[in-house]
């Protein structure tokens, strides 16, 4: 699990998809809400938490937040 996960504000997202084509994992994707589309993740755990994704940005939707640990089993 990475340390670090994509947070996408889907207010300032625009559905350019400059994170996409910057995912190398390629675990984001264009999902539609309503008319709109907005990036969203689709495999945790997959994502290297490389931080690409928010680079690329060009509004600022994407910022980084640490992971949750799993929960340990009982």
């Amino acid at each position: 699990m990475p340390r670090h996960l994509p947070d996408i504000n889907p207010q300032r997202c625009t559905g350019c998809g400059r994170c996409i084509s910057a995912c190398g994992p390629h675990v984001l994707v264009l999902e539609r809400q309503g008319w709109d589309k907005v990036s969203a993740l689709t495999d945790a755990a997959a994502c290297t938490g490389c931080h690409h994704c928010a680079w690329h940005c060009p509004f600022g939707a994407i910022t980084m937040r640490p992971a949750q640990p799993l929960a340990a089993k009982e």
